[in-house]
């Protein structure tokens, strides 16, 4: 499998913006479909427990790999992510949403304020202590309040890295959302359009000690060989930094043009293929500042980095699509982190667009 790997991932200007060509070439050889890599809290039974850590300790020797001898070996290592200023992408949403849709990930600018991202980052940390409470406790289930995440950590119930719902009812959440919306409206309209479904609201806290993760997508690719007559609009996943990231604090690296058929039919198969396969192709990193934005499509390869630092990082992020619900029964393969009452209840024009 010969796979291109010199075609250049993002304009160099910021006013230059421009879709790039795909770098995937070649005949593929397998059609297994992709998977998303969780690992949810252990639960019940020793020998359980036992298989669990025994699967989280395996899957963390595997990102260290790719990190230490894979991602970015052949393209000449993780490159920044390009990020464009918010009023560049708005002058020029059409361009900016094929790029997106061209590379799968983009980078916007101060997009949130440094107050609302300040007061959101407060009630994260609030409700982080109030949610684990509730569960240690029995009053909520675990999975009420937290989603599955690839390479949590073996500290405990929660690990180190932990994906948590946040509710739209909150002022501060709620606040972001119409904040967030209005500042990039003429994009998300041509990317999602104001009838477009919110399909996740949640956050990811890495706390110091969190792991690398595996290289994983976080939805697969509709249709394909175990689903061929299902179909599934594309869902953008919106990350949001609510403090600046330093390096050390945890950047989410991403593998550009990674999102398509084809490019999970080379994913999912042997694990010696899979290795080239990360290898050959472009790697960046988001570096994000508080307000920025990383945007990009579920079906993206990615992976968050350790945090090796004394600093807890936080991330608001939530999930849009043009797609109403996800088409395969009980969310499988989808993106679900959300609380109960916000599934399928929160449509773009309802905040703000």
């Amino acid at each position: 499998m010969r796979v291109a790997s010199s075609r250049k991932l993002a304009p160099s200007h910021l006013d230059g913006l421009r879709c790039p060509t795909p770098h995937f070439t070649g005949k593929l050889t397998r059609n297994k479909a992709p998977r998303r890599l969780q690992v949810r809290a252990a639960s019940g039974g020793l020998l359980d427990g036992v298989m669990q850590k025994l699967s989280a300790a395996n899957a963390e020797m595997l990102a260290k790999k790719e990190g230490r001898e894979l991602v970015g070996k052949k393209t000449g290592g993780v490159q920044p992510m390009k990020s464009f200023p918010v009023e560049v992408v708005n002058s020029k949403a059409d361009v900016a949403v094929k790029v997106l849709e061209q590379l799968g990930c983009l980078c916007v600018t101060k997009v949130l304020s440094d107050a609302t991202a300040d007061e959101l980052l407060k009630f994260v940390n609030e409700e982080s202590e109030r949610a684990k409470s509730d569960v240690e406790k029995g009053d909520v289930a675990f999975d009420e309040r937290f989603g599955g995440v690839n390479c949590r950590g073996m500290n405990g119930l929660f690990g180190n890295r932990q994906d948590m719902f946040l509710p739209v009812s909150e002022t501060a959440v709620r606040k972001a959302l119409e904040e967030i919306v209005g500042n990039i409206s003429p994009m998300l309209s041509k990317a999602v359009g104001r009838d477009g479904m919110m399909h996740e609201i949640s956050s990811l806290v890495a706390d110091p000690g969190s792991p690398r993760q595996c290289i994983h997508a976080d939805t697969i690719h509709l249709p394909c060989p175990q689903y061929p007559d299902v179909s599934a609009e594309p869902l953008y996943t919106f990350f949001v930094a609510l403090q600046d990231v330093e390096d050390g604090m945890g950047h989410t690296v991403f593998l550009p043009q990674t999102h398509t058929a084809e490019a999970h039919l080379l994913w999912n198969t042997t694990q010696s293929q899979k290795e080239r396969f990360i290898q050959s192709a472009p790697a960046v990193t988001s570096n994000l500042k508080k307000g920025d934005i990383a945007i990009f499509d579920s079906r993206l390869l990615h992976c968050g980095c350790a945090n090796t630092t004394e600093k807890r990082r936080v991330l608001f992020y939530f999930t849009a699509s043009r797609m109403q619900r996800w088409p395969l029964p009980d969310g499988l393969h989808g993106s679900n982190s959300r609380r109960r009452e916000d599934a399928w209840r929160w449509q773009m024009k309802e905040l703000g667009l």
